[in-house]
């Protein structure tokens, strides 16, 4: 008998080295963006704060957080430990663990968070998983909780610099990927985040749409190289594409899209 559970799709980048430095590359030219870690509408002075960061990756964004909150306590959590550093380089506040986060966490972890933080989930998270992942991810907070959720928005993606209208077929290729990578995709719950949360007894704090100024769209072009040269073993074509796009950005065009914050709070009623 076919199973009834949407399926979730597989990470599908890689985890070696040149894969943590494209993630450690994303998360300093997000921070440079953004100007913050954690958003500055959550506290975390608070006394005992806690805080969980869900799809860690190399832990990056929870090591910077943890030495800026010295007498917090930060779990980092994802579904592999193979990107995790070296124990001899972590802050003693860190704490790392392994954990599916598509399914029920462990009894000892329900409402014991003040904070949740997640960035960068949508490569496989669909419509129909998104629920799944939000149910989870709200039994970790406390009541009065904030749930930080960091995406980009895909369908924003548009072709950027082109003011002579020459034509751009890599650009435009890679517009068509942003917002439907393949037939599987559908993306409707990352503009919906704020709603979908409402379900969950989450409220909407605040919303920050970040774009890209243009000394960052070097960057945010060399980031998108680096992903798809994780795909070219498994999918030829992309290294095609890539070579189109980088001979459009050499003329000035590029692909932007627009980023966005969503800090959201659990009701401060127990249940």
């Amino acid at each position: 008998m076919a199973s009834s559970e949407p399926e979730v799709h597989a990470y599908p980048l890689k985890r070696n080295i040149l894969a943590s430095t494209r993630l450690n590359f994303n998360h300093f030219w997000l921070k440079s963006m953004t100007g913050y870690l954690v958003h500055p509408k959550i506290n975390t002075a608070k006394e005992g704060f806690r805080l969980a960061d869900l799809g860690t990756g190399t832990g990056i964004w929870a090591s910077e957080v943890a030495a800026a909150l010295p007498n917090a306590r930060i779990d980092a959590v994802d579904i592999s430990a193979e990107q995790f550093p070296p124990e001899a380089f972590k802050p003693q506040n860190l704490h790392y663990w392994v954990h599916d986060c598509f399914k029920a966490f462990p009894a000892e972890h329900s409402g014991q968070f003040d904070a949740v933080h997640m960035r960068y989930w949508l490569c496989i998270v669909n419509d129909d998983v998104a629920e799944k992942l939000i149910e989870n991810v709200v039994t970790l907070l406390k009541p009065g909780g904030y749930l930080q959720w960091f995406e980009f928005l895909p369908y924003t993606a548009h072709v950027r610099g082109n003011a002579e209208g020459i034509p751009t077929p890599g650009c435009d290729k890679l517009v068509e990927l942003y917002k439907k990578p393949s037939a599987q995709s559908t993306y409707n719950w990352v503009q919906s985040r704020p709603q979908l949360f409402e379900k969950y007894g989450m409220s909407l704090v605040v919303e920050d749409r970040i774009e890209n100024q243009s000394h960052y769209m070097q960057v945010a072009t060399q980031s998108t190289f680096l992903g798809q040269a994780e795909y070219y073993k498994m999918h030829p074509e992309m290294e095609k594409l890539s070579e189109q796009v980088a001979e459009e950005y050499r003329n000035g065009v590029v692909v932007d899209i627009v980023f966005s914050c969503v800090v959201v709070r659990k009701s401060t009623e127990a249940h």
